[in-house]
């Protein structure tokens, strides 16, 4: 009898802990591969273009019966279409919105029934380092969803491949290859980044943070995207002892010296050059 008790315990706690078994299907089922026929510009002979190409990429459905998925992804297109995962049906998509900057885009799909029966992707927070993570797509070398774990190891600032913009990134050791840019990486079922690069070392790949999904998709609002501003300064990092000396830093402290404001900053007024900011 104490047995059978046992048994019944460690089922209802099991039931409790445990994820529920649609909460992962349904991260599987909101996840898309991207297929892009692109034309680019031959800029050595600019009277023509050159020849049609075609790339593969991944992306997940966000609220609004919208796609989100890496600018690059969908760069130069002339034809796109989209695929849920388990499926094998492909739809016809269109570009919405392209933000280059932070390499992310929106894609629509008129037909409707291409969302039936999937629970849209929440965006979550900025992960944070030692974060398990999960990352879903599409990459070569098969159609069929691939799922790679990882745990997020640094949180900073990185050039962008796509637009040389130095924004916040989260740096994970997940394996990111060709087909997987546009694809969610998630956290308790919920986006953390989109992945959008692989670095230079091995299990080394990078994804585009929450925190600059949620500041795209809130600038969109209005039907058009107007950028991530700068603040409008020229600045030096105060390495060198001499030049923390000569303001008076101790050699414990550190930071920026603001060589120039520039004319149409926010900056000006409240900044001025020679400032030390610890």
């Amino acid at each position: 009898m104490k047995l059978f008790t046992k048994l019944i315990l460690a089922l209802i706690l099991g039931c409790v802990i445990a994820p529920p078994v649609w909460a992962k299907r349904g991260v599987r089922e909101a996840v898309v591969k991207i297929y892009t026929t692109y034309n680019r510009y031959n800029y050595y002979e600019p009277w023509k273009m050159r020849n049609q190409e075609q790339r593969r990429g991944s992306g997940c459905i966000i609220n609004g019966r919208r796609i989100l998925t890496n600018a690059h992804v969908v760069g130069d297109q002339t034809f796109i279409q989209v695929r849920r995962a388990g499926e094998s049906q492909k739809y016809i998509a269109e570009v919405e919105i392209v933000a280059h900057e932070c390499d992310l885009a929106i894609l629509r799909v008129n037909d409707h029934s291409f969302f039936s029966g999937v629970r849209p992707l929440e965006i979550g927070g900025l992960a944070e380092v030692r974060d398990k993570i999960a990352v879903y797509g599409y990459p070569a070398g098969g159609d069929e969803l691939c799922i790679t774990e990882g745990v997020v190891s640094r949180v900073g600032h990185r050039k962008y491949t796509h637009s040389n913009a130095y924004l916040l990134t989260c740096q994970i050791d997940a394996a990111i290859n060709p087909g997987s840019s546009g694809g969610p990486v998630i956290k308790d079922d919920k986006i953390v980044g989109v992945a959008f690069q692989a670095g230079s070392g091995e299990n080394i790949s990078y994804l585009v943070p929450a925190p600059i999904i949620n500041h795209f998709l809130k600038d969109i609002k209005d039907g058009k995207y107007e950028g991530i501003p700068g603040l409008g300064i020229s600045w030096q990092k105060m390495e060198n002892p001499d030049i923390r000396s000569e303001f008076n830093m101790t050699e414990k402290q550190t930071g920026m010296l603001v060589n120039k404001i520039y004319p149409a900053s926010t900056a000006r007024g409240i900044l001025k050059s020679g400032d030390v900011i610890l």
